[in-house]
């Protein structure tokens, strides 16, 4: 038990140590339309029919590449995209997307890790994508870089 608790101890110190490192930058989100639902965020890539000017998300060292959000033949909306470690660190991310309706109240939020808890090397794109199933009142999605992670493996007993 006691060294269990040792273990923990340095997980916080390490996450305390290596916590988000860089800043987010502008927070003005960018609109964009998507058939049936808008996204939103400062982390859009190029979609079909854009000029590509868009900032990027830009967070602990990471960077939002591709992000859009569809609405399938069922009514089921699916955030999907694509995040890059453009830090000098091997880690791992947490996202946020939020689906609002056309009054901007929530309806749904999810949090994940892409890599599934695990970590991502620099200069590594990883795909992500999160359903939020069937979602009527679905029109605008907003995708957020929560915090940066080092995933420490399994301690050997």
């Amino acid at each position: 038990m006691k060294g269990y608790c040792v273990r923990l101890l340095l997980v916080g110190l390490a996450s305390l140590a290596l916590g988000c490192s860089a800043a987010s930058e502008k927070s003005r989100p960018e609109r964009l339309g998507v058939p049936d639902v808008t996204v939103v965020t400062t982390a859009v890539a190029p979609m079909a029919g854009s000029s590509g000017g868009h900032p990027q998300l830009v967070r602990c060292g990471f960077a939002i590449r591709d992000f859009r959000a569809i609405r399938d033949e069922y009514g089921r909306v699916h955030a999907i995209g694509e995040i890059e470690n453009v830090g000098t660190a091997t880690r791992g991310v947490e996202l946020q997307v939020a689906l609002r309706d056309t009054g901007g109240r929530l309806v749904s939020v999810g949090h994940f890790c892409p890599a599934a808890g695990n970590n991502i090397i620099p200069g590594e794109i990883w795909p992500f994508t999160h359903s939020f199933g069937k979602q009527d009142q679905g029109a605008l999605a907003e995708l957020r870089i929560v915090d940066a992670f080092r995933s420490m493996g399994d301690f050997d007993p």
